[in-house]
């Protein structure tokens, strides 16, 4: 990234014959703004990474409520399911 505006995002590329250019992208959508259909990502290992820092955070949000309460049965069945739906994203990986 080169520079960073109120809407767009510059970015510094290298063209195949090794001259510098910069490509804008849109900061709401990340989409390039001129020339063909391109888009900003976030690698997929963040993306994973995320993911499990949000199921985690979940989790243990569901424990805390359980534990408020050790009678609500629907908090425990929450927490069973999203103890579940960690460790079969885990397997599945």
């Amino acid at each position: 990234m080169v520079r960073l505006t109120g809407a767009e995002i510059f970015v510094r590329c290298m063209s195949s014959d090794g001259v510098p250019y910069q490509e804008r992208y849109g900061r709401r959508d990340g989409v390039r703004l001129g020339g063909g259909r391109a888009e900003l990502v976030e690698p997929e290992p963040e993306n994973a990474v995320l993911r499990e820092e949000r199921s985690v955070r979940r989790i243990d949000a569901l424990f805390r409520r359980w534990k408020r309460d050790r009678d609500d049965l629907d908090a425990l069945r929450s927490l069973r399911d999203a103890i579940s739906d960690y460790l079969r994203d885990r397997v599945d990986g």
